[in-house]
């Protein structure tokens, strides 16, 4: 299928300049690691090679989407209708990497390439780890392959792999378990549909409409003050033959997979502890709070805290269809896997902003051994190898950072947001400051400048306030606390513990990772401070990298039974101190069963709340006549709809469901009025209804049930009936008649 092609040859291009920008990704995990992760790094070449192969992706993906997305905006106004922009800009861009790709190969096959200019598709493990200088020397791609599969013998090359596999069953658990086609219905689980009434209709606007200049769905003539470029790209590999529910799960599941195989590997690399590549990952999806223990007190008082209630409080567990949890929004599923089943683009974003960190933490470790060499704050304020970093020719790694920033505030916004937060605080202890101030100004001009471009005005997308407290019921310090105490269980308090512990990297890693957390908790960049969670969790994500290193730590915690002048014989002292020398791995169970038992029963939640569905019919008559005698980038007035087969068709609606429109910084209010107005006739001003219709640029009026029944419309229906021309009724459809607003009855 081309669309998977297309994919393919991304991730191969992704691959290809990953070698020419960033060079050896074991070099590279060795310059920002621990010295004691080095044996880990050395012993396997699993580590180097899942990262080189996360970070491909993305380093292909992404730009490859920005330049699909520009060339086809170009060509849209120049190319006829009958001509998806989308057509010649995905036959342009396959031949094109087709022949970078191939064109090295070709030259090789006709003599003319050198041993040394061969392309190099290896993962590029250094033979020295502690190496400092240029790479060595790599070995042919054919032995490097050979290692990799013979390293399949050593028991850490098969819990890398296990690994990998346990991530793609949840991907596919989370993704193509919660909106999948059945027949020609798109079932969509209940606790998703509402963030997939967008999501579908931004893919389809792409794939079967026309939409450029970009505009939001439910919104319509008004820019888009929405990350969208994740759903172009769904849109894309709609339009390139995968049906909708593969164009979206196919690169949730990738970006599910990348963003828990890259997270793992940096902890793997900041910890020097092998178990942290799972546990990392894990304790994200399964995530800490004290909901399960309120909710499991709660059973208790309904069945009863006996042994005999036991069974009844299981079966209710295993049943439950509602979020658990007495914080706000608990309901909603806001802070567990729910999340990553419904905003799809999130992980995507943050592998992204994951492979900027691999990148730019190298400076990190010189900038603190910068500070051992050179004590004294004059010298850390005004060092210049503080500011100029250091004279090697790293000037690609940071271009590539750089680039990758300029790209993401129309990919994932908060995970930028998040990443500058991170970057800003972890430049003060860097090397090369300089150019991280270069890059995090340069990345607030480029979200700027995009959002004039799409949304016609920056404060359209970013309406900064503050706002002290998120959603805490309670404002004070303490209420703060005591809500996040609720919200995330023992999580803070072991970070904080864990901030504790000797390692000056540890400590700025830390308080870095928390400061999207701290912003959270501050301020609000758009009018629904709800969203804000998604910094936290982004903390959490980041943070949990040393839990797992606390979990790892206290299982291994070593245990020394104190003397005595008792008078035990040694085989009773040996038969206690056997069982004492078990409770520091007892602990560490128990820990993580405290801090993951919630998480394990939303999993559950999920699972039956999406055996119940919402579904849209692809096949509607309405979707046919809309592709068959519309334009592309029609505009409806309709009802306000939501997760609607309507938006199937590509088109647009002027106003739909509002909060989707609201929430992104659009002036729902001022629209609603003005549609009341119109369905309601203009009070009979046909003059004053066709102004509107034309400076508003409408199209068609689809007139439903819906709309007739909406207890914010007053439909007057003979005024239409009396003015414009039916195109279309669909009687089975809730009576529909579509009404054509550019025509006037008897008109041609």
């Amino acid at each position: 299928m081309i669309a998977i092609a297309w994919i393919i040859l991304a991730w191969a291009a992704g691959w290809r300049w990953f070698g020419r920008l960033i060079g050896d990704p074991g070099r590279l995990l060795v310059s920002l690691a621990s010295s004691q992760s080095l044996p880990l790094l050395e012993s396997s070449p699993w580590p180097a090679f899942i990262f080189r192969l996360g970070a491909s992706l993305w380093l292909g993906l992404l730009p490859l989407t920005w330049l699909t997305f520009g060339f086809a905006a170009a060509l849209s106004s120049l190319l006829p209708q009958s001509i998806h922009p989308l057509l010649p800009v995905n036959v342009l861009v396959i031949v094109t990497l087709l022949v970078w790709l191939i064109q090295p190969y070709l030259r090789q096959i006709t003599g003319r390439l050198s041993q040394a200019a061969r392309p190099d598709w290896r993962y590029g493990l250094p033979r020295r780890l502690g190496h400092s200088g240029p790479p060595e020397p790599a070995r042919s791609c054919h032995s490097a392959w050979i290692r990799m599969i013979r390293s399949l013998q050593q028991p850490d090359a098969r819990f890398y792999l296990l690994t990998a596999l346990i991530w793609l069953a949840l991907a596919l658990f989370l993704m193509a378990g919660t909106f999948y086609r059945d027949g020609t219905l798109y079932r969509a689980g209940y606790s998703v549909f509402s963030d997939f009434a967008p999501h579908t209709a931004l893919v389809s606007s792409f794939s079967q409409g026309r939409n450029w200049p970009v505009e939001y769905p439910h919104f319509a003539n008004d820019g888009i003050a929405y990350h969208f470029l994740f759903y172009f790209l769904c849109g894309n590999l709609n339009y390139l033959g995968l049906p909708l529910d593969w164009a979206i799960n196919l690169p949730s599941i990738l970006g599910l997979m990348t963003f828990c195989l890259l997270l793992g590997t940096l902890a793997l690399c900041l910890t020097a502890r092998r178990a942290t590549f799972l546990l990392a990952p894990l304790l994200l999806f399964c995530r800490s709070s004290l909901a399960f223990f309120t909710y499991l007190s709660g059973l208790a008082g309904v069945y009863g805290a006996g042994p005999s209630a036991w069974p009844d409080i299981l079966r209710a567990m295993l049943k439950q269809d509602v979020y658990i949890g007495n914080t706000a929004h608990d309901s909603w599923g806001l802070w567990g896997v729910n999340v990553y089943a419904n905003q799809r683009h999130l992980l995507p974003g943050l592998s992204v902003a994951l492979i900027v960190l691999f990148l730019l933490l190298p400076d990190l470790r010189r900038g603190l051994k910068l500070r051992l060499a050179s004590p004294g704050w004059k010298s850390f304020l005004t060092n210049r190898d503080f500011w100029l970093g250091s004279k090697d020719p790293e000037w690609r790694r940071r271009a590539t950072a750089f680039i990758l920033c300029l790209m993401l505030p129309y990919f994932h916004g908060s995970a930028l947001v998040s990443l500058l937060l991170m970057l800003g605080f972890i430049g003060i202890f860097s090397s090369n400051r300089l150019f991280l101030l270069i890059l995090e100004a340069g990345s607030v001009l480029a979200a700027s400048l995009q959002s004039r471009l799409f949304a016609g005005q920056a404060v359209r997308v970013i309406q900064p306030e503050i706002l002290i407290g998120f959603l805490a019921p309670d404002q004070s310090l303490a209420g703060i606390l005591a809500y996040l105490l609720e919200m995330s269980g023992l999580l803070l308090p072991l970070l904080l513990i864990a901030y504790w512990l000797p390692d000056r990297k540890r400590k700025v890693l830390l308080a870095a990772f928390m400061l999207p957390l701290c912003f959270a908790l501050i301020v609000s960049l758009t009018p629904d401070v709800t969203v804000n969670h998604k910094y936290i969790m982004i903390s959490f994500a980041f943070g949990n990298i040393y839990i797992a290193d606390l979990l790892v730590r206290l299982w291994h915690l070593p245990f020394r039974r104190r003397q005595s002048a008792g008078t035990d014989t040694g085989n009773q002292r040996a038969g206690t101190d056997g069982w004492l020398s078990r409770l520091p791995k007892l602990a560490a169970v128990l820990l993580t069963l405290v801090l993951t038992i919630t998480g394990l029963q939303e999993l559950i939640i999920l699972k039956n709340i999406s055996k119940k569905t919402v579904a849209i019919d692809s096949a509607s008559p309405l979707i046919g006549w809309i592709s068959q005698n519309t334009l592309p980038d029609a505009v409806f007035v309709t009802a306000p709809y939501h997760y609607n087969a309507f938006f199937l068709s590509g088109r647009s609606v002027w106003l739909g469901h509002a909060y989707y429109a609201w929430s992104a910084g659009h002036d729902t209010a001022g629209r609603l009025v003005q549609e009341q107005w119109l369905i309601a006739g203009g009070n009979g001003d046909l003059a004053a209804v066709r102004q509107l219709i034309v400076s508003a640029g409408l199209d068609y009026l689809l007139l439903d049930d819906a709309l007739r029944t909406h207890d914010q419309f007053t439909v007057n229906e003979s005024f239409f009936d009396r003015h414009f021309p039916v195109a279309a009724e669909f009687p089975a459809l809730g009576n529909l008649k579509i009404y054509d607003l550019r025509r006037t009855p008897g008109s041609g």
